[in-house]
């Protein structure tokens, strides 16, 4: 029961950073297509590569179109991963858990649910812009919501973890598609939708001007430490809410000693390292070993909400 709350609250914290993910992603990308002259299937493909199975998809021989890519990422119940099975997911996560969080949260992810499950495709092809700015707005809600009515708990803390792991995760994922399918040498379209797809546009101009370059892209969206959803600083910050977790127990457990040993060998690793040296060495196979990396401590969290480790989590 132990694990499962925590599961549930992890998982809860992973699904609503997902679905905002998925929202600037395929908005971006959507948006994007227009200034493809050629009749080519990018960037539907890497919208498929990106958030969906593309092996299955291949499989059923689908076409790489507005209409069935959109379908798939979007609407797609089968796909696990579009943004309507994620919001079911987070709401029958949350559901289990009602009784400890706040009930304004229950009612932002219902209403979240009960509106998408009212949209079409037809909706979406009409006004895009405008169905990709309501699901942005109500993660945002949501996250809100989080922000200025939980206790600094437990609960609190495991939503944090899950949120963290996700956007790490998430930016890693973004920037490999990204770099095979364009190379290290990005062009200034490509590299602008990368930085709008995270929301980092503004917040890169701010830190390294207009000096768009493979390493300075890198340098931003891997190894900053003050913006948001780097990978370095989701690392910093999820193992700061695993030490937090930790502390409530009164001691550190073993799974949650195994998962920040890994969090703090990737971290420390990103905190000095040079992109310069990333691109010597090969961008693609270090974004490589960084993803495996991430599954590694994804692996490890999960060992988290074992029977075996269950009194770790004293909810």
């Amino acid at each position: 029961m132990i694990g499962r709350i925590a599961e549930s609250l992890y998982w809860l914290g992973r699904y609503l950073e997902r679905i905002e993910n998925h929202a600037r992603l395929i908005d971006v990308d959507y948006h994007r297509q227009a200034t493809h002259t050629e009749r080519d299937q990018y960037p539907w493909k890497e919208l498929i590569e990106t958030l969906a199975d593309a092996r299955a998809f291949q499989e059923q021989k689908l076409p790489y179109n507005e209409s069935t890519v959109l379908s798939t990422i979007i609407f797609d119940i089968d796909n696990t991963n579009s943004i309507r099975s994620c919001v079911t997911s987070a709401r029958g996560n949350m559901q289990a858990i009602r009784e400890r969080l706040p009930s304004e949260l229950w009612d932002a992810i219902n209403g979240f649910h009960i509106w998408l499950d009212k949209q079409t495709m037809d909706n979406l092809l009409i006004y895009p812009h405008t169905f990709f700015e309501q699901i942005k707005n109500q993660t945002a809600l949501f996250q809100g919501i989080v922000e200025s009515t939980m206790l600094r708990g437990q609960e609190w803390h495991m939503l944090e973890i899950g949120k963290y792991f996700e956007r790490a995760e998430n930016t890693l994922r973004i920037l490999r598609v990204v770099y095979y399918e364009n190379g290290i040498e990005l062009s200034f379209g490509d590299a602008l939708a990368l930085l709008k797809s995270v929301s980092g546009y503004e917040a890169f101009r701010k830190c390294l001007s207009n000096k768009i370059s493979t390493d300075t892209m890198l340098e931003f969206l891997m190894l900053s430490p003050v913006f948001p959803r780097s990978t370095r600083f989701s690392l910093c910050h999820l193992n700061e809410h695993l030490a937090k977790l930790s502390d409530s127990q009164g001691g550190i457990s073993h799974s949650i000693k195994n998962v920040r040993k890994l969090i703090g060998k990737m971290h420390a690793q990103l905190n000095y390292m040079d992109p310069s040296e990333i691109v010597r060495n090969g961008v693609a196979d270090f974004l490589d070993l960084e993803v495996r990396r991430c599954n590694t401590i994804g692996s490890e969290i999960g060992q988290m909400f074992s029977a075996k480790g269950v009194n770790v989590l004293t909810f």
